[in-house]
């Protein structure tokens, strides 16, 4: 009887923190996503203003800027690509 109760409490221990880490990932993946979308609207904008001249005396804030958000955006398109061939799988599976 206590070895029935013991296994019960085991299994259902198992079954709740798998998807606790599973609700952690998905938000992890979507704070990922809205990451990459923010940092992509600020490039745009960033290079909108370069080409309109945002040049000044030779040295441009935004011209680093819009080089510098590559650090960030690279990364965060590697964890997107890897979000959708999960996505993918997991669908077909």
């Amino acid at each position: 009887m206590i070895s029935t109760v013991t296994t019960t409490t085991t299994t259902t221990t198992t079954v709740t923190t798998t998807a606790g880490s599973s609700s952690l990932v998905s938000d992890i993946g979507l704070l990922a996503v809205i990451s990459l979308i923010i940092l992509l609207v600020i490039k745009e904008l960033a290079g909108a203003a370069v080409d309109s001249g945002g040049e000044l005396q030779g040295y441009s804030t935004v011209a680093a800027v819009d080089r510098v958000l590559n650090v960030g955006i690279v990364p965060l398109l590697f964890v997107f690509g890897f979000i959708v061939i999960q996505k993918i799988v997991t669908i077909l599976a």
